[in-house]
């Protein structure tokens, strides 16, 4: 086994960021809460796969072990590139804080100590297309079609745009039973790679994507560009969905219309003036 530290220049919560919201609780993550353990298995440039794992190690530190005696040097850089990518670390919170600690004391403290981060995959094409399976479905739906994809299509790992793109339509809907969602899947992971804004491995290459890029692709709306926008640390907007309308209606007595309003004092950080409150609150 490899092991390696890395070290982040703010500071960053395992627990909290596994927590954050329910990506830890989708094929192929694993977290182990008894150990304050993530982890899930890679699939490398090489082609050779992987079981790697992070934990909490000193202040702003992070132990990433990974299940090879050894690796090439590009694998190994893809890992930690990887791990990086799931933790936000480069996010710089500081601003958030600013703007939290006239508001919302217990907010700054929280997002100080190093929450306000939320999981992210390896690769943008990973959450766009676990994004797109929340779509008008319970939780329990979203996982068992997550976890057909991982393991019918991707032998245990996420699998790449191509995959899903030569498995097609009517696998997508009728062997996996993603339902209306399969012809969206399908024809967007295409126009991501054909418009040149992902590779092969789904990494994202258009670094500026913005929520109007995202909402001008068929098949996207206003919650789904949100929630990704949301993963790349723009908290401009609330993804709002069935479960956030329940949630404000009954905490703040809003309708759906009024959420974004509501939280205008938030300025930049709506979503984290929402989120972190309902999570601080005891909400999921």
């Amino acid at each position: 086994m490899i092991q390696k530290l890395i070290k982040c220049t703010f500071p960053t919560s395992l627990y909290h960021t596994a927590n954050a919201h329910g990506w830890s609780q989708l094929a192929p993550w694993c977290w182990d809460s008894s150990r304050n353990e993530l982890s899930r298995p890679e699939r490398l440039g090489s082609g050779k796969q992987v079981l790697v794992k992070v934990t909490s190690a000193e202040a702003r530190t992070f132990m990433i072990c990974i299940g090879a005696e050894r690796l090439e040097e590009t694998d190994y850089d893809v890992v930690e590139s990887n791990v990086k990518r799931w933790l936000s670390v480069d996010w710089d919170p500081n601003p958030a804080i600013r703007i939290a600690a006239p508001l919302d004391g217990h907010i700054a403290l929280f997002i100080k100590q190093g929450g306000g981060r939320f999981l992210r995959s390896s690769t943008f094409y990973e959450d766009f297309v676990k994004t797109l399976c929340t779509i008008n479905a319970n939780w329990a739906f979203t996982r068992r079609m997550v976890s057909s994809l991982v393991d019918l299509l991707g032998n245990g790992v996420f699998p790449t745009p191509l995959t899903i793109i030569d498995s097609g339509e009517g696998v997508l809907r009728q062997y996996l039973r993603l339902g209306f969602r399969a012809r969206h899947v399908v024809e967007l992971s295409r126009q991501l790679l054909d418009q040149g804004w992902i590779d092969d491995l789904g990494n994202l290459v258009h670094l500026k994507l913005t929520f109007e890029d995202l909402v001008g692709l068929r098949g996207i709306g206003v919650y789904s560009a949100s929630h990704l926008m949301m993963l790349s640390q723009d908290f401009r907007r609330i993804p709002i969905d069935s479960e956030v309308s329940r949630y404000c209606r009954q905490q703040y007595d809003i309708e759906p219309e009024g959420i974004e309003s509501f939280f205008d004092n938030w300025g930049d950080y709506k979503f984290l003036g929402y989120k972190v409150r309902r999570t601080l609150d005891g909400g999921d």
